[in-house]
C-alpha cells in the first residue's frame, strides 16, 4: 500500500494558525463533540495543527469537525486517508444526474477509474437499472 497521506494535517493547518480563519485559541473552544461535550486537550490541538500524529477516535473526530465548523464526513475522509490509507471520492466524474445521485468510492490512494474496472462496471449496472452480474 502506498504511504498514507497527510489529509488531516493538511485541513486543519489549512484552516487554523497565524493568517487562517481561526486561531488555534479559537479552533480549540469551537472543538466540542456535540454527542459527548467532550473537547480536546491542548495537547492534542497542538499536535493538531503542529501536524503531529494524535490518537483518533470517533468523539475527536466529531470535535475537530465542529472546531473547523465542517460537515463531520469532511473531517472522517481525511481522516480514512492519513491514518488508514483510504480514499473516498469520484475517480470516474461521474456527475449527479436528476436525482442529485454522488458516486463515492472508497480506493487506495492514487488508484485511478482504469484501475477500478470491477467498479464502474457495477455502477453502469446500477444506472441502468440492471441487477445481473454482466
Amino acid at each position: 500500500m502506498p504511504d498514507q497521506s497527510d489529509a488531516l494535517t493538511r485541513l486543519v493547518q489549512a484552516h487554523v494558525g497565524e493568517g487562517r480563519a481561526l486561531t488555534i485559541r479559537a479552533f480549540a473552544l469551537a472543538a466540542v463533540d456535540p454527542e459527548t461535550g467532550s473537547t480536546l486537550s491542548k495537547s492534542t490541538v497542538g499536535n493538531l495543527v503542529q501536524g503531529h500524529r494524535i490518537k483518533i477516535n470517533p468523539s475527536i473526530v466529531r470535535s475537530i469537525a465542529a472546531g473547523l465548523g465542517m460537515p463531520l464526513a469532511t473531517v472522517q475522509a481525511a481522516v480514512m486517508e492519513q491514518y488508514v490509507g483510504v480514499v473516498v471520492d469520484d475517480p470516474f466524474g461521474i456527475e449527479p444526474g436528476d436525482d442529485d445521485a454522488v458516486v463515492r468510492v472508497a480506493h487506495t490512494p492514487g488508484a485511478t477509474a482504469d484501475d477500478l474496472p470491477e467498479v464502474r462496471a457495477f455502477i453502469e449496472r446500477a444506472r441502468r437499472g440492471d441487477g445481473s452480474r454482466n
